[in-house]
C-alpha cells in the first residue's frame, strides 16, 4: 500500500501601488483587463479557488480526493477583501464568476474536512533563516490568528503540520531548536522540509528519505528538540509543477512503494509532492482538469493506492518509533541553499535596515499597526526575485516603518 497527497503552496506579496498598500492581486487587477497582467490576474484568482472548488466536486460525485494547501497570511487577508468588497463577484473565469473565496473555503472546511488539511504558515511569507529571531513568533501567531479569524476554532484546531516559506530551514543548531520549540508551543506537530536540509543517512535510497515520516532530533547547548517532519519529494514536487498527468504519477507512486518492498519496509510510503499553486500555465489551467481530477477517478480503482493527508497518514500509519534524521550544518530550501534571500549587497542591506527597524518596533509599545507593518517588510518576495522593482518594494515599507515610528511616541516596553 503507498499513500499520496499533492501539496499547493499559495501566496501573493504585499504591494505599495498608488500610495497605498495592497495585495500583488488587486494591483494586477486594477489594471487593464485585457492586459497580459490583467489576464493572468482572472487565472491566478481562480487557482485559489480551484482546491475547494473541485473537493467539493469530488466529494458529491462520490470521490474521496485528498490534498494540502497553504496560504500565506497576507494573501489570506487580500482573498478575504476582494471577495467582501464585490472584486470576485465581477470576475469571471470561463464563464463563472470566482465568487466569495471565504465563503467557498469556510463551507469546504466545515462540510469536508477530511479532503484538503491546511498547513500553517508565516503571516508575510518571510524567509526564517533571514528573518530576526525575535519577529518568528508573531509572524507565526498573526497567521494563527487571520485563519482562525476567516474560518473558526474548528478549522483552526485541525491545523497540525507547518509550511516553512520557500521550505527554508537553517541549519544553525541554537536558531532550529528556537524555531522547533517555537513551532511546537504555538501547537504545530509536525512540518514539511525539503531533502537538502537534511543530512542522507548512509545506505538509504532516496524514496528511504523523501517518502516517509520522520522525528526531526535537533541538538545544540546540551538540550534537544524532536519534532515529526514530512520530506518533500523532489522529484515528483518538479514534475507537478510542469505537468506529470496523472498515469505518470502512478508509475511513480509504484516505483516508491517497490522500493520499499524490496527494502522489507513495512510501513507504507507517504507522497508528498510540492510545488507552487498558481505560477505558470500548468498551475492556472492543467493540473485539476489534467491530473488531480483523473488520479482521484484511477485511484478510487486501485487496491494498493490510497490518498492522505499527512494529519491522517500520522494518525493511522506513523510507527510507534519512526525514523531519525538530522539537519545539515547548512540548512535548506526549496532550491538547496539560502543565496536567493542573503546574497549580494542589495539583499544584505535590505536585511540590516529590517533588523534594525524590528529592534527598534520591539524597544516600545507599538501599535497592531506598526507590528503589521514590520511583518510585511520581511516578506521574501523582496529580496528573492533579485529585481531592482522588488528591491525598490523593499525600500518603500521600510521607509513607511520608520516614519511610523518616528511619529509614534517613545514609550519602552518592558
Amino acid at each position: 500500500m503507498a499513500f499520496f497527497v499533492p501539496w499547493l503552496h499559495m501566496h501573493q506579496p504585499p504591494i505599495w501601488h498608488h500610495d497605498r498598500q495592497m495585495g500583488n492581486l488587486e494591483k494586477m487587477l486594477s489594471g487593464d483587463r485585457n492586459s497580459e497582467e490583467g489576464w493572468n490576474a482572472q487565472w491566478f484568482a481562480q487557482a485559489y479557488k480551484n482546491p475547494a472548488k473541485y473537493a467539493k466536486q469530488l466529494v458529491q460525485e462520490g470521490y474521496s480526493p485528498r490534498m494540502m494547501v497553504d496560504y500565506s497570511g497576507v494573501l489570506l487577508e487580500e482573498l478575504a477583501k476582494l471577495s467582501k468588497n464585490g472584486a470576485f463577484t465581477s470576475l469571471h473565469v470561463d464563464g463563472e464568476p470566482i465568487g466569495d473565496l471565504i465563503e467557498l473555503w469556510r463551507g469546504v472546511l466545515e462540510n469536508y474536512p477530511d479532503s484538503i488539511e491546511f498547513a500553517g504558515t508565516a503571516y508575510s511569507h518571510c524567509y526564517f533563516p533571514a528573518t530576526p529571531e525575535r519577529d518568528w513568533e508573531a509572524q507565526i501567531s498573526t497567521w494563527k490568528r487571520v485563519f482562525g479569524d476567516l474560518f473558526g476554532e474548528a478549522a483552526l484546531q485541525r491545523v497540525k503540520g507547518f509550511w516553512l516559506p520557500e521550505m527554508g530551514m537553517t541549519g544553525d543548531p541554537q536558531q532550529a531548536l528556537k524555531l522547533v520549540r517555537l513551532l511546537k508551543r504555538c501547537g504545530y506537530e509536525w512540518l514539511i522540509l525539503p531533502t537538502s536540509a537534511l543530512e542522507h543517512p548512509e545506505g538509504w535510497t532516496i524514496p528511504e528519505l523523501e517518502n516517509r515520516v520522520h522525528e526531526l532530533e535537533i541538538t545544540a547547548s546540551g538540550e534537544t528538540e524532536r519534532m515529526l517532519c514530512v520530506v518533500r519529494d523532489t522529484e515528483m514536487g518538479i514534475r507537478q509543477q510542469s505537468g506529470h498527468n496523472a498515469d505518470g504519477c502512478l508509475n511513480d507512486i509504484r516505483y516508491r512503494s517497490r522500493v520499499f518492498s524490496e527494502k522489507g519496509i513495512s510501513t507504507p510510503p507517504l507522497i508528498v509532492p510540492t510545488s507552487d499553486g498558481e505560477n505558470g500555465n500548468v498551475m492556472m489551467f492543467e493540473y485539476f482538469r489534467n491530473t488531480f481530477i483523473p488520479l482521484v477517478h484511477q485511484i478510487a480503482e486501485l487496491p494498493n493506492v490510497r490518498m492522505a493527508t499527512v494529519s491522517e497518514y500520522i494518525a493511522k500509519h506513523l510507527p510507534e518509533n519512526p525514523t531519525r534524521v538530522h539537519l545539515k550544518p547548512t540548512g535548506g530550501s526549496w532550491i538547496g541553499g539560502h543565496q536567493s534571500w542573503n546574497e549580494g549587497d542589495r539583499r544584505q542591506d535590505i536585511l540590516r535596515k529590517t533588523d534594525e527597524l524590528s529592534q527598534q518596533v520591539r524597544s516600545i509599545e507599538a501599535n497592531e499597526d506598526i507590528l503589521r507593518l514590520l511583518l510585511v517588510c520581511e516578506t521574501s518576495c523582496f529580496v528573492y526575485w533579485n529585481t531592482e522593482f522588488w528591491f525598490n518594494q523593499a525600500d518603500v515599507f521600510l521607509g513607511k516603518l520608520s516614519e511610523m515610528l518616528s511619529a509614534t511616541p517613545l514609550t519602552r516596553s518592558n
